[in-house]
């Protein structure tokens, strides 16, 4: 401690600015990470909340996917031994016009047995609606809301509330508002109950349930019914506590989660190198003062410590920074989670209080400090091993020996040759994501060297450009290569990451837009909702032959697409007349796997499943592997006729025909009609009749082909964001580590900028110099960075393609990236050495030829 008042503290004081540059990495890379989690546990606490609220004293849930199933099974529930309660319910999600009030809930119920599981607290008002079922039921437009959304819409009991219904909008007459607190506090308020049967109706559900809450008798072995249930109903249902509807959203989190720690843990990482060269120079900076302390008695243990114990009290300060910085970014990040939820879920899912626990701050802090002193740890070495004598003398440069740098390069060359002979075993986790790291520690270990080689390279066009000025900033680079270095390798990783994402970003973006134009190629799209994803409303299956009818319109397709359970994880089932879905697809760029010839008419003939690319790849699924789902009826188990690429969904989806969909789960509704128009016909004037033609009677709207397009990339774009977001930490890595890197360079060399100065040097001259010199790093962390994020990409697409999304997308080089990227980090690193070329050209001139 008596060192580090002395000696640290007051250089700590001088080079504060300096000491701000250090930690920024560190600080970014605690940000982000409390930020995610720190969103990701206020949002899924909120969500689970809700969950609660809504299932009141629900202790088990019946489900079926999200087709539902028949009024009849809940008989076969009520008639299972055990089961105290059992209500249906219906959820969809409806438009209420109003300005800035979203989406709302409704919670259908059947009043006359609900009462034992939820509790509807109502404030004043008709209070004998409630206590009165029969005359709720006999008020079919009735509804409750509660306190939050009727103050926000100024609705008082009998008010009347417009929404839009399968039949268009409908006025609903407020016969209750409930209570804050409990099932009134769900969704931000943001919920509605109705009658489950009037729901039916005005929803276009038929005679079906979506689930069935229940209740056990009391002192039942919790399990021992629920296993009763389960054979009770057959394999196709589904009995869970409502804490299970969390999964689905869980599964959906995990890519996002993944790919926002990984640029985490990539800002760490890159945080670590800005330290190790700023302690780097500061040893070769300050190695006057550390000849003294040694000279003076001080232990090379103690000089090591002294740095140590610098790093950790920056990276503890920079973690804490990180941590303020990551809870005000949270509420950001909460926000476009929440997002997430209302895609899935249609009603916007809000986090109310965003915070992180003790122990997200305390694993913070601890992973911001240890990642700090490992940065020091060689810089300290380095300075515990100073010979005093040499120490003492002015003039040394700081070079690399002979002997380090072959010892470098041949390990760098060892774990690159066995990075290469992991990748025939790319298959097994342990040996990819080993060869992975391999590769990039053998490609940091080789930047001092190509570092080196690249400034010898950029000399000659450096004095060709400038003569005086180019070769003063080349031999600044090759007098200081551990400088220069790590600031490369920091920059290279960054860009690495960048290349990676924008590759992947181009290649799914061209896979897409291939199967856009293969298998989504109507002209029009008939849907019941505006968002696409939604599948509240469906329309009657006989709808189809009414479209037919229309002039313009030359075939009508039918989907029906809803969720399922497959091995654990929810998937997409498509339901679709595939004889009609054959005939008009491009199948050379869709199918994988499979006779395109053959494969529609067997899946007609329900003789196999038509599987897509990334359900296979996730699931380890061939052709003609056999395969079961569950449906009402019982299991279907059938082998996998077909892989397809296919972007449905993003844990996979499986296709079946409409004709074995109706066998098996009895429900002839209707999410989807592609209409293709005749020859000669405007998709505008077919648009036109097809609207004039259910006016007034069917909720429906019409996208043109463009606008499906449109709206499909524009989600795209959404999830690509990340892109432009590790372009930012990639530029803000370029400043701080070229700032940071001149600032101490011009330190290291002020005696010999002053003696140019007094030389008769001009300050322009000066300023050029360093100029050449930043921008000469930004370019060869320009070069190493494309040429690692080439290798990086292939491994980014293998991990999309194995761990992640089960996508396989082909490989390109984002090209654009590389020509975007140039500009911007040669801009950056000019923009960077702007105010450490000022400092230089301004300082005395005579504390400079003093200078040591």
């Amino acid at each position: 401690m008596i060192l580090f008042r002395l000696v640290s503290w007051p250089y700590l004081r001088k080079h504060l600015f300096r000491g701000v540059l250090t930690t920024a990495g560190i600080v970014l890379g605690v940000a982000v990470f409390v930020g995610m989690h720190a969103a990701n546990q206020a949002v899924l606490s909120a969500f689970n909340q809700t969950v609660d609220r809504i299932a009141g004293k629900t202790q088990l849930q019946v489900a079926a996917g999200e087709a539902g199933f028949d009024e009849a099974v809940l008989e076969r529930v009520q008639s299972v031994p055990g089961v105290r309660a059992a209500a249906p319910v219906i959820e969809a999600v409806v438009e209420t016009g109003l300005p800035g009030q979203g989406n709302l809930l409704i919670l259908a119920v059947d009043m006359t047995g609900d009462r034992s599981l939820r509790e509807y607290d109502l404030e004043g008002g008709d209070e004998d609606i409630i206590d009165d079922p029969l005359l709720f039921l006999a008020q079919p437009d009735s509804i409750i809301v509660t306190t939050a959304f009727a103050a926000r819409n100024n609705l008082r009991n009998n008010s009347r509330i417009s929404m839009q219904t399968m039949e268009g909008p409908k006025d609903f007459v407020v016969r209750g508002i409930m209570r804050d607190g409990g099932l009134g506090s769900a969704f931000g308020g943001n919920i509605a109950v109705m009658d489950i049967y009037a729901a039916q109706k005005v929803f276009g559900r038929g005679r079906r349930f979506d689930r069935i809450d229940l209740a056990v008798n009391e002192g039942e072995d919790f399990a021992e019914v629920q296993r009763k249930l389960l054979a009770a109903l057959g394999p196709g249902f589904t009995v869970e506590t409502p804490a299970g509807r969390g999964v689905q959203f869980e599964s959906l989190l995990r890519v996002y989660s993944a790919a926002v720690n990984m640029s985490s843990l990539f800002a760490l990482f890159i945080g670590m190198f800005l330290i190790y060269n700023s302690f780097s120079i500061a040893v070769g900076e300050r190695r006057s003062e550390i000849g003294i302390l040694r000279a003076l008695g001080a232990t090379r243990r103690q000089i090591g410590a002294l740095f140590i114990g610098e790093s950790a009290i920056g990276g503890f300060i920079g973690s804490l920074a990180g941590v303020a910085f990551g809870i005000f970014l949270a509420e950001a990040i909460a926000g476009q989670v929440g997002s997430l939820i209302e895609g899935l879920y249609g009603v916007a899912e809000k986090a109310e209080d965003v915070a992180a626990d003790p122990g997200l701050i305390a694993a913070a802090l601890s992973i911001g400090t240890v990642t700090s002193v490992i940065a020091a740890i060689i810089p300290a070495r380095s300075a515990a091993r100073v010979d005093p004598v040499q120490a003492l003398q002015k003039g040394k440069f700081q070079v690399l020996s002979s002997g380090e740098n072959r010892l470098r390069r041949w390990l760098a060359l060892v774990l690159l040759a066995a990075a290469l002979l992991c990748l025939p075993f790319g298959s097994n986790r342990f040996f990819f994501y080993g060869g992975y790291m391999l590769l990039i520690v053998a490609a940091l270990l080789f930047t001092p060297t190509l570092a080196l080689w690249l400034a010898r390279l950029l000399r000659t066009p450096l004095r060709r450009l400038r003569p005086v000025e180019g070769a003063l900033a080349a031999d600044s680079l090759l007098q200081a290569p551990r400088r220069t270095s790590a600031t490369v390798a920091a920059l290279m990783l960054s860009l690495a990451m960048v290349v990676a994402l924008g590759g992947t970003s181009q290649s799914s973006y061209r896979a897409i837009r291939n199967w856009l134009d293969s298998a989504l190629n109507p002209d029009l799209f008939l849907s019941p909702s505006q968002d696409m994803v939604s599948r509240t409303f469906h329309f009657p299956g006989g709808m189809r032959e009414e479209i037919e009818r229309i002039p313009g319109v030359e075939h009508v397709q039918t989907i029906r697409a809803n969720k399922i359970t497959f091995r654990d994880t929810p998937v997409l089932l498509i339901a679709a007349e595939m004889d009609r879905l054959g005939s008009r697809v491009k199948n050379e760029n869709l199918v994988v796997a499979g006779d395109p010839d053959t494969l529609y008419a067997e899946v007609g003939q329900a003789r196999g499943f038509l599987v897509a690319q990334n359900l296979a790849e996730l699931h380890g699924l061939s052709l003609n592997d056999a395969i079961a789902i569950p449906t009402p009826s019982g299991i279907l188990r059938l082998p996998v006729s077909g892989i397809v690429r296919d972007f449905s969904d993003q844990q996979g989806s499986i296709f079946i025909d409409r004709a074995t969909y109706l066998k098996h789960w009895k429900d002839d509704t209707v999410d989807t009609f592609r209409i293709y128009i005749g020859p000669g016909e405007s998709w505008q004037a077919v648009k036109g009749r097809i609207l004039e033609r259910f006016a007034g009677r069917q909720r429906l709207f019409v996208l043109s082909n463009r606008e499906m397009r449109d709206y499909i990339l524009g989600l795209t774009d959404q999830w690509f964001a990340m892109t432009y977001i590790q372009t930012a930490i990639a530029v803000l890595v370029a400043i701080l580590g070229i700032v940071n890197t001149l600032t101490v360079s011009i330190a290291d060399r002020k005696r010999e900028l002053g003696v140019l100065r007094a030389v008769g040097g001009l300050r322009n001259q000066i300023r050029g110099t360093l100029w050449l010199e930043a921008m000469s790093i930004g370019a060869i962390g320009l070069i190493l960075g494309l040429a690692l994020g080439a290798v990086n990409l292939y491994y980014q697409l293998r991990m999309v393609r194995q761990d992640f999304s089960g996508m396989a997308f082909d490989y390109e080089f984002p090209w654009y990236v590389a020509m975007i990227l140039a500009p911007i980090i040669l801009g950056s690193a000019w923009s960077a050495s702007m105010l450490p070329a000022e400092s230089a050209v301004r300082s005395s001139l005579v504390e400079a030829l003093e200078y040591e």
